[in-house]
């Protein structure tokens, strides 16, 4: 296209609308392996690809019958088409490309509209809205338009239209709560009326200061990227939202309130909500079903965490988050206190797969997983100490219903405890029936600690030596793990393997799930153990 050389790796075509879709980081990166010698290369610093932004954009411009440049193969960690530093010192073509596939659309229409697809690695069904400024609501644009890569009136009009759209697909939307798209660096804000970028091509950056681009970021979380009935319905919103001319200037400060969905409403209820944050965990043989839940609330913002094990090898994951002061965790977990304990229920999307163990590097984990929609409602009620009770009720994935009734723990030890410099560091929990429980953390070097509870009581005692864990041949995942001579043993039975941020500035290798215990003379318990290994 006049003279543009593109890649043999990236995909364009032109389109008949206003509309120029465009997916930067829809390429794929080579796995992190380890690395000889027993530690891991953790790839820190290594950036997720926006995995299923290439093909959603594909079917984005076949819906609007908009112009279209794909990134689908090269990782983003070699090339990152969305920072001005690396485009225009090594990707002057792609700014070339935008800038004639732009030509093409003002010479048939007044204004280009230019689509930036990226992820959001939640798994909530929620769109967040780059426009170079966190907005409450579109109005919102007004006071700030000279920050802003759209003009005020295309977002009360075209962008707040969208926001309805959305809506009525079940789709959360927000203007730059989590990703405004400001930094200088950020490929959009060469959109911004009065960005200097000596390296901008003349005639993007003279369309730019009349304002003929409107440029929008649009960060889609997973269920609206996976292939499913969610990312059917962003693209019936974007159809019903881009089609046609932009109405500007629509007034939405009388609009009412969008409706909540269905797991919002959960919250409306007259139930007391648990706080500041909540867990779960159980697991019940009879079923073959694990579940650890949870909600953390630090001010304004809620993170929540839901992971059900489905027999030895199958999982579904949760992770979702709330950042707006004033709102409720939307398609997470949702605990309410009741007389003797708290209910949690769940109704959501969550990605299923088949090996735990990929998680530890969470775009291959991604890559390899499936929506699939699980609910829960299951109430606990304590027992022996304030984390130690049962639960009961059901939890379904796709369709399928399983009763649980199981011995639960209210509290999760994920990394908790001691900030010290360790370099291993297990906990183990196990459920002995109604009347008795262990808890186990080790350190090493450092020291550990057994914790029974019973009818009588806490009783706390040094860990009895020795502590034995048996690997499967990668030093990370236990296999075995056995304390004081057969005092407790842990057989664990799932496994899931992600990296955490440990102080001061290290890295962590963490596998978790859950396990069959026996005591000395034969006891049985279930529950759950965790082991942490330093990265060094």
């Amino acid at each position: 296209m006049n003279g543009v050389q593109a890649p043999a790796w990236c995909r364009w075509r032109r389109g008949t609308s206003a509309v120029l879709v465009v997916a930067p980081h829809g390429g794929r990166r080579e796995p992190v392996p380890p690395v000889p010698g027993g530690t891991h290369n953790t790839g820190r610093g290594r950036k997720v690809n926006d995995l299923h932004t290439a093909d959603l954009a594909e079917e984005l411009a076949d819906t609007l019958d908009a112009a279209l440049i794909v990134n689908p193969a090269l990782d983003r960690n070699r090339l990152d088409l969305n920072r001005i530093s690396q485009v225009t010192a090594r990707a002057g073509w792609f700014l070339a490309l935008i800038e004639a596939l732009v030509d093409e659309i003002l010479a048939q229409h007044p204004h280009a509209e230019l689509l930036f697809v990226h992820g959001w690695n939640v798994i909530q069904p929620k769109c967040d809205v780059g426009i170079g400024q966190s907005l409450a609501d579109a109005n919102g644009a007004y006071a700030c338009a000279e920050a802003l890569t759209v003009s005020p009136g295309y977002a009360t009009g075209r962008l707040d239209g969208f926001r309805t759209a959305c809506a009525a697909a079940g789709i959360a939307t927000t203007y730059g709560v989590r990703y405004p798209a400001r930094h200088p660096n950020n490929l959009l804000q060469l959109f911004r009326p009065g960005a200097a970028c000596p390296q901008m091509p003349l005639r993007l950056a003279a369309w730019t200061a009349s304002r003929r681009i409107e440029a929008v970021q649009l960060e889609l979380g997973v269920p609206v990227r996976w292939p499913g009935a969610y990312r059917r319905g962003f693209l019936g919103a974007a159809l019903a939202a881009f089609n046609g001319a932009p109405a500007h200037d629509r007034d939405t400060r009388d609009r009412s309130p969008l409706t909540a969905p269905a797991s919002a409403r959960l919250e409306q209820q007259h139930d007391e909500p648990v706080s500041p944050s909540a867990s779960l965990q159980l697991y019940d043989p009879r079923a073959a079903i694990a579940l650890t839940a949870r909600v953390d609330r630090t001010g304004a913002q809620a993170a929540g965490r839901l992971l059900v094990f489905l027999g030895r090898e199958r999982l579904a994951l949760f992770i979702g988050e709330e950042l707006q002061r004033g709102r409720q965790l939307s398609e997470g977990p949702h605990f309410t206190t009741t007389p003797h304990g708290f209910r949690m229920r769940f109704d959501g999307a969550a990605l299923a797969g088949d090996d735990g163990g990929l998680y530890w590097d969470l775009e291959q984990a991604f890559a390899a997983s499936n929506l699939c929609a699980v609910k829960a409602d299951l109430s606990f009620r304590r027992q022996l100490a304030g984390d130690y009770g049962v639960a009961e009720g059901w939890i379904d994935v796709d369709g399928a219903r399983h009763g649980i009734r199981a011995q639960a723990f209210a509290r999760h030890a994920v990394l908790s405890g001691s900030p010290g410099v360790w370099s291993s560091q297990l906990t183990l929990s196990a459920a002995f029936g109604p009347q008795r429980a262990l808890r186990v953390r080790h350190e090493f070097p450092g020291s550990g600690a057994l914790r029974e509870l019973t009818l009588s009581g806490e009783v706390s005692e040094p860990l009895p030596p020795p502590l034995a864990i048996r690997f499967d041949g990668d030093g990370y995942t236990p296999t075995r793990i056995v304390i004081g001579n057969d005092t407790l043993v842990c057989e664990p039975h799932t496994r899931m393997a992600i990296t955490r941020p440990l102080p001061p500035h290290r890295q962590g290798r963490v596998t978790f799930g859950a396990a069959r215990f026996i005591r000395a003379g034969g006891e049985e318990g279930f529950g759950f153990y965790e082991y942490a290994r330093a990265l060094m």
